[in-house]
């Protein structure tokens, strides 16, 4: 099989990764929001505990 891939094939790969993603991230939202929360957390207290230390 012997093709060739133009700006149009691409583009409509990327278009269909990022539409892919944000599906996801939609169905997905609390889950995404309770991993931020329980990230940023978990990074403030570290950094606090390395200022305590210096």
């Amino acid at each position: 099989m012997k093709g060739k891939l133009t700006k149009r094939d691409v583009l409509f790969f990327l278009i269909g990764i990022i539409t892919f993603f944000l599906i996801d991230f939609v169905r997905n939202w609390e889950g995404h929001k309770k991993a931020f929360k329980e990230g940023y957390n978990q990074g403030y207290k570290s950094y606090s505990k390395a200022e305590k230390q210096e």
